[in-house]
C-alpha cells in the first residue's frame, strides 16, 4: 500500500515519544513508495527527526507516487534495507511465502516494517516468523495493514486480536494499536471496538490498522493460539504451543496449569459480581417499597392497599435476606 499520510504522522509521533532512540536501520518487507500530497506532514516529520526541510523536488515526488520509501528513510537518517521478489530495489530477494530469514540477517534490524505486504501472501505463518527473526531484541516491528473492506486489495484483512496474540505468545511489548479512518488521511486514533459504530463501511472503505510492537527477548518465534479458544482446546492440542513468559519458553499445558487458579478466581469474582448486582437491585426495590409503605401507612384512605403493601414488603425482605445470606 505504500507509506501514506497516517504512517508519516505516526512516524513523527513515535520519534517525538522516543521510540526510535538507538535505532539507525530499517528493514522493509516489500519495497514501498511514498504518497503524501500534504507537504506540511512531510516537513513536520523532517523537523521531528532534526533534519533540514525537504527540498521541493522531493515533496513533488512524494505527492505524485514517484518517491520511494528508501529515499525517505535515507533523508531521515536510517540505513535502508528491504526484502522483495523484485530485484530492482536492491533488495534481498526472498519469496515470503516460502523462504526463511537468511542466517546472516537474523536479529540484525532495529526497525522492521510491514506496510501492506503480508495481506498479499497466503503463508501468514512464514511472514510473521521472518519478521520476528529479522528483528533484534529491543527492535520495533510496525504493521500498517488493511482493517476493513479494502475490497479486492489482498487476500486478507486483519483483526486487532491477532496482534494481541502475537504479542502474548512471543513476549512482545505493545506500544500501540491504532485505526486510520482512511489510508489517505493523516488521522489515526487508538483502537477500541466502539469505533466501528462510527466508521463508514462501503465498497470504497480503506480503514487502516496500525500496530507498533517491540521485540523483547532473543527467542524463537511462537505460533499464537487464539485466546478465546484456549480454555476449551484439548490438552494434547494446546500442549504443542509455546509461550514466552519472563523470557522463557512455557508450553501450553504448563501455562494452563500455572494460570488455573487465576482462571478459577476470575470466574468466582465474576459470579460474585453478578450476585452482588442482583442483591443491590433487590435492596433498592426493598427500600423503594419501604418508602411507599411508609407513605401508605400514614394515610387512612387505603387500608387494604396498606395491608397488601405490608405483605409485599415482608416477602421482598425475606428474598433479600435469603440472597444476602447465601
Amino acid at each position: 500500500m505504500g507509506l501514506g499520510p497516517p504512517v508519516l504522522a505516526l512516524y513523527r509521533q513515535l520519534k517525538q515519544l522516543g521510540a526510535f532512540e538507538g535505532i539507525h536501520d530499517v528493514m522493509e518487507l516489500g519495497a514501498q513508495n511514498v504518497w503524501c500530497p500534504k507537504a506540511g506532514i512531510v516537513r513536520s516529520l523532517f523537523e521531528a527527526f532534526g533534519k533540514p526541510p525537504p527540498p521541493a523536488d522531493m515533496l513533488e515526488r512524494f505527492a505524485t507516487w514517484k518517491g520511494s520509501a528508501r529515499e525517505l528513510y535515507a533523508a531521515l537518517g536510517f540505513e535502508f534495507h528491504c526484502i522483495d521478489v523484485d530485484p530492482n530495489f536492491d533488495s534481498i530477494r526472498l519469496d515470503l511465502n516460502f523462504d526463511s530469514c537468511p542466517p546472516d540477517h537474523k536479529g540484525r534490524y532495529g526497525f522492521v516494517t510491514n506496510h501492506g505486504t503480508s495481506e498479499h501472501l497466503l503463508n501468514q505463518y512464514n511472514f510473521f516468523k521472518v519478521m520476528h527473526d529479522l528483528t533484534r531484541p529491543g527492535g520495533i516491528m510496525l504493521h500498517a495493514v488493511p482493517f476493513t473492506v479494502h475490497l479486492e486489495h489482498g487476500f486478507f484483512n486483519y483483526q486487532p486480536n491477532l496482534f494481541d496474540a502475537l504479542a502474548r505468545y512471543n513476549g512482545y511489548q505493545v506500544h500501540g494499536v491504532f485505526v486510520g479512518p482512511d489510508w489517505q488521511l493523516s488521522s489515526f486514533v487508538p483502537w477500541e471496538p466502539a469505533l466501528l459504530d462510527y466508521l463508514v463501511l462501503n465498497s470504497k472503505t480503506t480503514h487502516l490498522l496500525l500496530v507498533v510492537l517491540q521485540k523483547v527477548h532473543d527467542l524463537e518465534f511462537c505460533v499464537p493460539f487464539q485466546g478465546v479458544y484456549e480454555e476449551i482446546a484439548p490438552e494434547e492440542v494446546i500442549g504443542r504451543y509455546n509461550l514466552v513468559v519472563d523470557g522463557e519458553f512455557y508450553d501450553g499445558k504448563r501455562v494452563r496449569h500455572l494460570l488455573k487458579e487465576k482462571i478459577i478466581a476470575d470466574r468466582i469474582a465474576q459470579e460474585m459480581l453478578v450476585v452482588r448486582n442482583e442483591f443491590d437491585s433487590l435492596n433498592g426495590k426493598y427500600w423503594e417499597l419501604a418508602s411507599k409503605y411508609a407513605t401508605l401507612e400514614q394515610s387512612t384512605a387505603l387500608p387494604l392497599e396498606s395491608v397488601r403493601g405490608k405483605e409485599m414488603l415482608a416477602e421482598l425482605a425475606r428474598r433479600v435476606r435469603r440472597r444476602f445470606l447465601r
